[in-house]
């Protein structure tokens, strides 16, 4: 089987995949791999609850483990700080997998989440940030509509707007490459429904050997109720004024919130938008997660 390539510019309002051409990966690197709203900033946490191996380990996730591929400041500054960077390094990204380096030495973790629960989450996100032109860039400005999520067809460079056929981009990208030893697909439901079962599978596949004291403990420190309490730690930018309320980044971490939201007419145009787009195996997956096949 071809292994993934890195071949494919993704340019953006936020987005430039270029910004990757320079780095410089460890053996040991963790790839956090996630769609916008799918379990980024929880599967940092988690991560490093991992590499630091305690739950008072002082760090801010998002901080130290930086969003690579995001054009907010020079590349330059963001590489010399991973390359500076004592310990076990998980990095960030929302690109598809064409995108992104590819080492078979590193560890793939990717998560996503029913895109229905993606929609919603995005209006609170983009809602809760005070830059709304930015907002506005990946989740839609306030007239955005569930049907227009629906609709488009990706560009590469014209990249960032999030959307039903981008979140259907992003998993085709990775799902031929989910029997590799170091690509390991999560799901946001059974993160939900078994975060001690996740937490205890990510420690497995990134080489981590934990206590199940440690388990315990690592995972009520990474409930959603946990993170929300301190949002100032947990919440990329934390403290910095991005949000309008840091609490508020962590407004729902439920899963089927798109339940009594969404017309049966609408579920009905998604489900069959879900058909055009995926496979039925993957869509199956998209929607309900559940343990996969290697």
């Amino acid at each position: 089987m071809q292994l993934p390539q890195q071949g494919q510019h993704y340019l953006g309002p936020i987005t430039d995949t270029k910004r990757w051409d320079n780095f410089s990966s460890r053996d040991d690197d963790i790839f956090i791999c996630t769609p916008p709203k799918c379990g980024t900033t929880w599967t940092q946490a988690i991560c490093a609850l991992l590499v630091f191996g305690k739950v008072d380990h002082g760090q801010q996730p998002a901080v130290i483990s930086p969003w690579v591929d995001a054009s907010s400041e020079p590349i330059e500054p963001v590489l010399e700080r991973i390359d500076a960077l004592p310990h076990r390094r998980f990095l960030k990204t929302h690109s598809p997998f064409d995108g992104i380096p590819y080492r078979p030495e590193c560890t793939y973790l990717v998560i996503f989440r029913d895109p229905r629960d993606v929609f919603f989450s995005g209006q609170n996100h983009r809602d809760n940030m005070k830059n709304q032109k930015l907002a506005a860039a990946v989740f839609g400005d306030e007239e955005s509509t569930f049907d227009e999520f629906l609709v488009g067809t990706p560009n590469p460079l014209a990249w960032d707007l999030q959307t039903l056929p981008m979140l259907a981009y992003i998993l085709d990208s990775y799902w031929p490459y989910r029997h590799l030893p170091n690509v390991h697909l999560h799901h946001y439901s059974d993160m939900t429904r078994d975060l001690r079962g996740a937490i205890g599978s990510m420690a497995s596949e990134t080489g981590v050997d934990i206590s199940d004291d440690q388990l315990d403990a690592f995972t009520q420190a990474a409930s959603f109720g946990a993170m929300k309490v301190n949002a100032d730690q947990y919440a990329p930018n934390g403290g910095a004024g991005m949000w309008k309320a840091d609490s508020k980044f962590f407004a729902n971490g439920t899963i089927g919130q798109w339940e009594d939201r969404l017309t049966t007419e609408q579920q009905d145009k998604f489900l069959v938008r879900m058909g055009e787009l995926l496979e039925p195996e993957p869509a199956r997956w998209l929607l309900e997660g559940g343990t996969l096949d290697r």
